[in-house]
């Protein structure tokens, strides 16, 4: 019997592997944050059967009465942050139907605000030119972060990214990944541009942005990267918001927008080598009215000096030496017998 039952497991471990994971942001625990625009949320845990909140101002007396308050009707696992209903009321909502009241809800306006860095001097270079050689990246700050943690969203999967990222060629085309070198050198590695990246902190950091090397050359000896205007564009569409917005909202607080970057090529510069020069002592010539006449500088090459050869002197064979010596001797004893 066992055995019969194995080909079925590994059916159903095949399924789990080879379909693809759905989108799991939409259940949010108690008092979980939430964000404007955001539809189809299952508020079941956070409501725990209350129909009535209700909203202070922080740091509020709550005993009286709230300064704004919700009945919510209908059906809980599908439901719509309404920016007519929650805008300019963002903070703590808690119950209001069932004392005591208690917080259900965090809510906050989205944002989000994409700038491109210099990563050498570390400043903000969005809309400014830059040396096609300067270390750049992306930077991506926003609030919407929160959305991805299991303790808040307990559905949540490593695959529910919202984010996208484009970066786009002077001439408008995609670029869809990025070289680090010369086409064909051994060296030079090929890397997928950071295009949907799952963002759990803020800011945001594509860390592979320095490794992009926009003087690589092809293998023709072209360049891959010309000069000119690189746009970058970030979107986000949490749980469907963009639709809440038709489009309309201002960048950098709610779902879209794009930055630019300017690269120019790089410049060169060489100083000129001055040989070093030697100058005559200077010499002050008395005239006979009592005055000096100008001093003057003269520039001169140094000269040539010549070393004075030494002269060597070859020893003689030892039958001359012997010879001379005898003749010497016979000189002396001639002279002493007369």
């Amino acid at each position: 019997m066992i055995p019969s039952r194995i080909p079925l497991v590994f059916f159903l471990l095949l399924c789990l592997i080879l379909v693809p994971a759905t989108a799991s942001l939409t259940k949010v625990a108690n008092d979980a944050p939430i964000f404007i625009g955001e539809r189809n949320l299952d508020l079941t845990a956070c409501l725990n059967a209350h129909t009535v909140i209700a909203w202070w101002p922080a740091g509020s007396d709550r005993s009286g009465e709230p300064s704004k308050t919700l009945t919510i009707s209908g059906d809980v696992t599908s439901f719509y942050v309404d920016p007519d209903i929650f805008t300019g009321y963002t903070g703590t909502w808690y119950s209001h139907d069932i004392k005591p009241d208690i917080p259900v809800l965090q809510v906050y306006q989205p944002q989000m605000d994409l700038s491109i860095w210099d990563v050498d001097a570390n400043k903000d270079i969005t809309g400014q030119s830059v040396p096609m050689s300067a270390n750049i990246t992306y930077h991506i700050d926003t609030n919407l972060y929160m959305a991805l943690d299991y303790s808040k969203r307990p559905n949540y999967n490593p695959s529910d990214s919202f984010f996208t990222v484009k970066l786009m060629s002077p001439s408008g085309t995609n670029i869809p990944q990025i070289y680090t070198g010369n086409l064909g050198a051994s060296t030079t590695q090929i890397i997928n541009f950071d295009s949907n990246p799952l963002i759990k902190s803020s800011p945001y950091i594509w860390k592979n942005g320095p490794a992009w090397d926009r003087n690589a050359k092809s293998t023709d000896g072209s360049s891959v990267y010309p000069t000119g205007t690189y746009t970058f564009v970030v979107t986000q569409d949490l749980n469907h918001m963009s639709s809440s917005y038709n489009g309309t909202a201002a960048f950098g607080t709610i779902t879209s927008g794009d930055k630019i970057v300017t690269f120019i090529a790089d410049t060169f510069t060489t100083s000129p080598t001055v040989l070093p020069s030697l100058t005559a002592p200077v010499e002050t010539v008395a005239t006979t009215a009592g005055t000096t006449m100008p001093t003057q500088q003269v520039t001169v090459q140094p000269k040539a000096t010549t070393v004075p050869k030494k002269t060597t002197y070859s020893p003689l064979p030892a039958e001359i030496a012997l010879m001379g010596l005898g003749i010497a001797a016979l000189v002396i004893a001639m002279r002493r017998k007369y």
